[in-house]
């Protein structure tokens, strides 16, 4: 996936993906980085936004940094109670 966020960097989904496999591979502070580039390019979904904001979440909790990953997780559920 990395290597298609280099030929199409302006897709959100793709640093979704590659946050998602950071997340996997415990590899959680190049999920955060990855994931808050991608959050600027989502335009009106909100459904994708808390997709990354679960994953922000899931990165600040791998990183044992429970109060930031417990504001994204609160964010990704209020986006989520909005649909």
């Amino acid at each position: 996936s990395t290597q298609a966020l280099n030929n199409y960097p302006s897709q959100p989904i793709l640093y979704l993906v590659n946050g998602v496999s950071f997340n996997a591979l415990n590899k959680p502070q190049n999920a955060i980085d990855t994931l808050e580039i991608g959050l600027d390019y989502i335009i009106d979904d909100t459904k994708m936004e808390a997709d990354f904001y679960t994953q922000i979440s899931k990165a600040y909790t791998l990183l044992n940094n429970t109060t930031k990953a417990k504001t994204f997780s609160d964010k990704a559920k209020q986006l989520q109670n909005t649909n």
